[in-house]
């Protein structure tokens, strides 16, 4: 890998990092003035956000549903409920997981701040939403059907404009997401908390990374009939997809690149391509492990009860379902889930942020497990459609 393609792979995780650690290191210097004023723009990015997500939800979802119905209409019945399933699976994976973390007692409790010693934004601007998210995911599956299905010629040009807009979005999104996280951070590192954060969660992402990583692989292995040469070669063909992920921290940058690894680990490439752009934003297993486990860490070193089934079970099935709407850009896995956390499990803003800034440290290694599920769903995928058709198994 050459010294520019280096830079412009890894420029979003630098530049996110960076931004983080500066801030940390900075915030003792800054006035008090300057930090509110700061923590401001930070929390209007995440008020403005949460008033956008409907309706990039709505075009997220919508172009998902058209995409499988035009390009994969006699498979959606198996992608859906395949998809669906192992999302649910890795999610209860992960809330059975943070049990056992959080029963050893490796995570303590934060010295939060008081609510009025806290750090305070210099102005708020609360926006209201126009519409739902709930209703905007059952609209986008509604209209995707209809123009998947229905096989209209307008397909490919509305979902184009929606594809457009949500672009623009993103494209307006990612380079304000530096001022983001600097407000997180400072407001963090102004109330004391940062410093516990860095410490005490250690484990717990030490945690995600063997289990998570761990658990593809063990997918990879099972693929493979415990051959570890043919493990080998899955996980050699994928490596510039891996490479490209972990720079970009986006699944869809790795596409190109997942799809061309994985239709060497399959018996029909064509299925590569059948699978692997229908499910690059909704199937997200990395997501899956990391997002619930660090909410429930989270909300207990916060002095919370540890969530029964009655209400993770709610959870889960929204946080499922708003992975159909889930943008494959750096930080996209969790801001879509904001009001979900908000909702079911009463997360307050100061644990949103503690996860958000975990989330986009930790993105590059999260969005590579992504990819990497997926590549085996893709394997999954061939397997499935090979006995549909009495084809013989990857041998």
């Amino acid at each position: 890998m050459t010294q520019s393609s280096f830079l412009k792979n890894y420029s979003k995780s630098i530049i996110f990092v960076m931004v983080l650690l500066i801030a940390l290191v900075i915030e003792p210097y800054l006035g008090l003035q300057v930090k509110q004023f700061v923590y401001g723009i930070s929390l209007l990015i995440k008020n403005l956000l949460i008033f956008c997500l409907p309706f990039v939800i709505f075009c997220l979802i919508n172009n998902s549903i058209a995409k499988l119905g035009s390009q994969a209409l006699k498979y959606i019945a198996l992608i859906i409920p395949l998809i669906c399933l192992s999302n649910f699976v890795n999610t209860f994976i992960s809330y059975g997981i943070s049990k056992a973390v959080i029963d050893l007692g490796v995570i303590g409790k934060l010295s939060v701040a008081n609510a009025n010693d806290g750090l305070q934004p210099a102005f708020t601007i609360n926006l209201s939403q126009l519409l739902s998210n709930n209703v905007a995911l059952l609209c986008g599956v509604i209209s995707g059907l209809i123009l998947g299905i229905g096989k209209t010629r307008q397909m490919p040009k509305i979902c184009g404009i929606f594809e457009k807009i949500t672009h623009y979005f993103f494209k307006i999104l990612v380079p304000i997401m530096p001022v983001f996280i600097a407000g997180t951070a400072i407001k963090l590192q102004h109330d004391g908390i940062m410093g516990d954060v860095c410490t005490k969660y250690m484990p717990v992402l030490l945690t995600f990374v063997s289990i998570a990583y761990g658990y593809v692989f063990l997918q990879f292995c099972v693929l493979a009939r415990f051959n570890f040469s043919v493990v080998g070669k899955y996980i050699t063909n994928l490596t510039p997809a891996f490479v490209t992920a972990f720079g970009s921290m986006s699944s869809a940058a790795s596409l190109p690149l997942v799809i061309k690894g994985s239709a060497q680990n399959v018996k029909k490439p064509e299925n590569a391509n059948i699978i692997l752009p229908a499910v690059i934003n909704i199937h997200l297993v990395g997501d899956c492990f990391f997002i619930p486990l660090m909410a429930l860490t989270v909300m207990t070193s916060f002095g919370m009860d540890f969530p029964g089934i009655a209400v993770y079970l709610p959870f889960a099935l929204h946080f499922i379902l708003a992975k159909f709407s889930v943008a494959a850009v750096p930080g996209g896995g969790v801001l879509v889930m904001f009001p979900i956390m908000q909702s079911y499990l009463n997360m307050s803003a100061d644990m949103l942020a503690i996860v958000t800034a975990l989330y986009l440290l930790f993105d590059p290694l999260i969005t590579t497990c992504n990819v990497a599920g997926n590549s085996a769903m893709a394997i999954i995928f061939d397997r499935i459609t090979g006995v549909f058709k009495k084809q013989k198994p990857l041998q």
